[in-house]
């Protein structure tokens, strides 16, 4: 635990993917998740891709 694992976040990324959510992952360890939402996007699409987020990083953390 608070390690740097990029393990897990390339795990939230494909399980994101799996799910209509593309999301970019970077940094040194390769443990940094990217979203990148244009400025004119929609409070809808936006709170989808949140829940989207957000169900793929509890389901990852609870496997």
């Amino acid at each position: 635990k608070g390690l740097p694992s990029a393990e897990i976040a390339n795990a939230i990324r494909l399980k994101a993917l799996d799910k209509g959510l593309i999301l970019l992952t970077c940094g040194v360890y390769g443990n940094v998740i990217r979203f990148l939402a244009p400025i004119t996007i929609q409070d809808e699409v936006m709170n989808e891709a949140l829940d989207i987020l957000e169900s793929s990083i509890r389901e990852v953390c609870a496997a």
